[in-house]
Parts: C-alpha cells; sequence; structure tokens
C-alpha cells in the first residue's frame, strides 16, 4: 500500500511538472521605461500574421499622477540592423497609419489617453513584414527606450 502510494504521488508530481513546463520556461516580456520615467511599456504580443508584422504594447503608469503620453504613429518604427532599413507603420487608404486607439487621425494618428496611476493602456500597431533574413528586428517608440533584439518569429506551415 505504501509503495502504491508513493508511486502515485511520484506519476502525480511528474504529470504537474510537465504541464508546468511551459509556463516555466516561457522567456519575460520586455518592459522599457520612458525617458522621463512616469509610464513603462510592455512588449505584450510581437507576431506575424499574413505579410504583417503585429505589435501589442500594454503602458503602464509607474507614477503617482495622472500622466497623458503622446504618442504619434508617425514616429513609430521597427529597425533591421541586419540590413540598417527602417519599416514604418502600415497605413490605409487615406493615409492613416495602421495603428491604436487614435485620439486623433492628424498626422496619420496619435495615441494620447490619460491615465491614472497603476492604470494601464494598450496600443497596438502593424509593420511591413521584415525580409525573410531578419530574425530580430528593435522597435523603436517615443518616449521609450528601444525595444532591441525583439524577435520576427514566422511559423512555417
Amino acid at each position: 500500500m505504501k509503495e502504491s502510494l508513493s508511486a502515485a504521488i511520484a506519476v502525480s508530481v511528474a504529470v504537474i511538472l510537465f504541464l508546468c513546463a511551459g509556463v516555466f520556461s516561457q522567456e519575460p516580456v520586455p518592459v522599457q521605461p520612458s525617458v522621463d520615467g512616469t509610464w513603462e511599456a510592455s512588449l505584450a504580443q510581437a507576431k506575424v500574421r499574413e505579410q504583417v508584422f503585429a505589435v501589442r504594447l500594454t503602458l503602464k503608469n509607474v507614477s503617482n499622477r495622472d500622466i497623458e503620453p503622446e504618442i504619434p504613429f508617425q514616429d513609430l518604427h521597427v529597425t533591421n540592423i541586419r540590413d540598417g532599413k527602417k519599416y514604418f507603420p502600415l497605413k490605409d487608404s487615406q493615409g492613416n497609419f495602421l495603428a491604436g486607439p487614435q485620439a486623433r487621425a492628424w498626422p496619420g494618428g496619435v495615441f494620447r489617453n490619460k491615465i491614472q496611476p497603476g492604470e494601464v493602456r494598450t496600443i497596438w500597431v502593424d509593420f511591413p513584414l521584415p525580409p525573410d533574413s531578419a530574425n530580430t528586428v528593435d522597435l523603436f517608440v517615443p518616449g521609450l527606450l528601444p525595444f532591441e533584439g525583439v524577435k520576427v518569429s514566422r511559423s512555417r506551415g
């Protein structure tokens, strides 16, 4: 009886460790502070979807007062260090960047939103797909330190 109980516990522990392996092996979410130290951004998503490099950032107010960051989407870009090229957000037929949420459309779209202490907001931006030779890119967002070495994961189907 004692041996079967020990075996059952060992199997249970092995199953739990196997199921949790994916959780423990995930890479940490990259976070960059703002240059003024009042907010930070987490790179919540950077994935290839069809022929688009889709990026989602979570902005968090880390200060003790309300802030209202302004991010002109025209100033965001990813850089492929390997070929030295910058890629700016894609645009729609009216010339607005495929990014949001947008507080105003001119010039091409701007994120501006009041964020209270501890609160978060999410922005999204679609970039052209860098060439196959680019395994990583650097993401530049006005007001933040750059996200360096962002993986460009392409699923081979």
